[in-house]
């Protein structure tokens, strides 16, 4: 499971969209839709983590 994908399911836990997300930490519409071919910047990608109280480290893992 990619980064986009765990930020996917954490968003579904909490039946609210990406969008929704991004609106919630004022990140750029589609912003988190690119982090799948670019990588974020750490502030941002901790605002994330922050934001669904789990560790960064839980999002860049990338597991099968």
């Amino acid at each position: 499971m990619n980064l986009l994908e765990k930020i996917k399911m954490l968003c579904s836990d909490r039946n609210m969209s990406v969008g929704d997300l991004e609106k919630e930490l004022e990140l750029g519409n589609g912003s988190i839709y690119k982090w799948n071919k670019s990588i974020p910047r750490v502030d941002t990608l901790l605002k994330v983590a922050n934001y669904f109280g789990v560790d960064i480290n839980y999002l860049l893992e990338e597991k099968e």
